[in-house]
């Protein structure tokens, strides 16, 4: 089969770093953890029937995840495709549908797996009204997401 080649790798083979500042990093910490916790409310106030918070909730998880996103490709919202950001290091079969490298597959199934574990734990604590573990299965719903992004695109956002 043939491939697209479009990599950015570094001089021994594996996948370049994410190479953020650590002014990018906090940001995406900060943008990171405030979008899971905003979600973990929400989801407990709405199961309480509580639906004004919910709408607080939706909108400092919107905020948080763009100010990850900020932190990590120092742009709040993608680009015209020309950008920095938007550059793709992975090999892809000719359909372009899956990635080629081992290392991405099995981290594109990890973040998958992560996200649905977040998924299932947030639904059981949800029910129990249980804060810090709907929060735990909000870290790994949206660290799930992360993981299968940088496999993917080798960017976290």
């Amino acid at each position: 089969m043939s491939q697209k080649k479009d990599s950015i790798q570094s001089d021994n083979g594996s996948p370049s770093g994410v190479g953020l500042s650590v002014s990018g990093w906090i940001l995406f910490g900060i943008g990171f953890f405030s979008t899971a916790v905003a979600l973990a409310s929400g989801f407990i106030w709405a199961y309480q029937g509580r639906m004004e918070p919910v709408f607080v909730a939706a909108f400092v998880a919107w905020v948080g995840y763009v100010v990850a996103h900020y932190g990590a490709t120092g742009l709040f919202i993608d680009g015209n495709g020309h950008t920095e950001s938007h550059r793709s290091s992975r090999c892809v079969e000719t359909d372009g549908l899956f990635p080629t490298e081992r290392w991405r597959q099995g981290g594109i199934f990890l973040g998958v797996a992560t996200l649905v574990t977040g998924m299932v734990l947030g639904v059981i604590f949800i029910r129990q009204e249980h804060y810090l573990f709907t929060s735990v299965g909000g870290i790994l719903f949206f660290g799930g997401y992360v993981i299968a992004h940088y496999a993917e695109t080798d960017l976290l956002l």
